[in-house]
């Protein structure tokens, strides 16, 4: 009987970062990527869960010291695309997050081909063609992606409240609006309107 073994996301873009990532940014760009460097499939922690789709953090933020970088578990059934990000925040890790989208980063990222707004780059024609010649090397990966727009966001329903007498109104939840109706500041008791 033959066993299948698949690889987890965070074990597949480990072998990505420090087997295929790593040598290619100290190829094209000269910059050494910490052999420490974690990663990991997870929510970006700054900003939207929705927007972002990497992140790498730097030593100090770590009770271990060393960088951890996220790739968006939504891009997760796109292996080109992960490696694209995966790109992007290694080199963050290179300098620590110290030079954030400008110096060192700009500098690196056009040398190993990335292009456009340095807050949001992708892959050029030069890159692209690296990653398609990595992903036929690298394990495939089975995970899908998590689909954020399906998540519903919780409502909160604000109950409006009014004084009969001089119009004054607010709202109120039904919780809070259950314990009892407020008095107007005319000294009218308020009613639901």
């Amino acid at each position: 009987m033959t066993v299948k073994t698949e690889l987890t996301r965070e074990q597949w873009l480990t072998i990505a970062l420090h087997q295929y990532v790593a040598p290619l940014l100290a190829e094209k760009a000269g910059v050494t990527v910490p052999t420490d460097a974690l990663v990991s499939c997870g929510f970006p922690g700054g900003g939207s869960a929705r927007k972002r789709i990497g992140e790498c953090w730097t030593r100090m933020m770590s009770s271990t010291g060393v960088n951890e970088l996220f790739i968006s578990p939504k891009i997760s059934d796109n292996p080109a695309k992960m490696l694209d990000v995966l790109v992007h925040e290694a080199i963050h890790a290179a300098d620590d997050c110290q030079s954030g989208h400008k110096g060192f980063f700009r500098k690196a990222a056009t040398a190993v081909g990335l292009e456009g707004k340095m807050t949001s780059t992708h892959a050029g024609p030069e890159l692209a063609k690296w990653i398609a010649d990595t992903l036929a090397k690298l394990p495939k990966i089975t995970h899908s992606k998590l689909d954020l727009s399906s998540r519903e966001k919780k409502k909160t329903y604000l109950l409006k409240i009014e004084c009969p007498a001089c119009g004054c109104t607010l709202r109120g939840t039904a919780t809070a609006l259950g314990v009892g109706l407020p008095t107007c500041g005319c000294g009218t008791d308020m009613v639901l309107a």
